[in-house]
């Protein structure tokens, strides 16, 4: 099984199309499915998105293709959670949460004794956008 890959960024907005497409290449590599892919990027979009925002760098994105999908993990230094909110419909943000929670197939935080905190999340191969 090939090791995870790891890309470590700055903790600016140009991390978050970097990461996407990173995170992109080496899942189209390794034949992860047109609706699994759609679904890694928008997370890996949110995840990140969450550690520039909120977080502080370097922001480490590493992804481990598996055969059954995707395992994703974002940390950065900040030991502050993520916060699952539930906003109003025309919020213009905040939903960043709520998206990895209901995409993923599953997700959490282990905080870095030292060194702030990962958030992981898995995609699964047969993962397809919600109807």
């Amino acid at each position: 099984m090939p090791e995870p890959r790891r890309l470590v960024l700055d903790a600016e907005t140009s991390a978050v199309p970097l990461a996407r497409h990173w995170a992109s290449e080496v899942c189209s590599g390794q034949g992860l499915p047109t609706g699994a892919l759609g679904v890694l990027q928008l997370l890996v979009t949110e995840a990140v998105a969450n550690a520039v925002e909120h977080g502080s760098g370097p922001i480490t994105v590493e992804v481990d293709a598996l055969g059954r999908g995707v395992h994703v993990t974002v940390h950065d230094t900040c030991p502050d959670h993520p916060v699952l909110r539930h906003v109003a419909a025309m919020a213009t943000g905040g939903r960043g949460v709520a998206l990895i929670d209901q995409l993923a197939t599953g997700w959490g935080v282990e905080d870095e004794p030292e060194d702030g905190k990962t958030v992981w999340f898995d995609v699964a191969a047969d993962a397809e956008w919600p109807t």
